[in-house]
């Protein structure tokens, strides 16, 4: 089964950037980045959306491998990850990095339903 730190270093490959250019651009250490690739140590949401934007993946993509392709996904899963990213914190208000694949994929799917309440909430306000 393919692990965060799997898609982390795929990702990072993807993008082409050394883990020394993502280090410096994330302000984190070589020993930190290495251990998210190699499942020893997990980033925080803030890290988390962090790499996610440096690479060019979504944070989805990350935690569950379902999304690696920007061009793949719609408009509507662009913004619903888009709205992910910036109420991740917010949202996980407990200890995510602890959390089973399985955990994770069960919080995005709950996000959803947030957010699709949040959108028709804000279209009956516009009506």
């Amino acid at each position: 089964m393919e692990t965060l730190g799997d898609r982390l270093k795929r990702a990072r490959e993807r993008s082409k950037h050394t883990q020394n250019e993502v280090c410096k651009a994330l302000g984190i250490s070589i020993g930190t980045l290495s251990g998210y690739e190699r499942d020893y140590r997990k980033p925080d949401t803030d890290v988390l959306a962090k790499l996610a934007n440096h690479y060019d993946v979504s944070i989805d993509y990350l935690v569950t491998g379902k999304t690696l392709d920007p061009a793949e996904i719609d408009p509507e899963q662009a913004e619903f990850l888009r709205w992910v990213e910036e109420n991740l914190e917010e949202a996980f208000f407990y200890d995510f990095k602890r959390s089973s694949d399985e955990q994770k994929e069960y919080m995005m799917e709950t996000l959803r339903l947030l957010w699709q309440r949040e959108q028709k909430r804000n279209q009956k306000r516009s009506e």
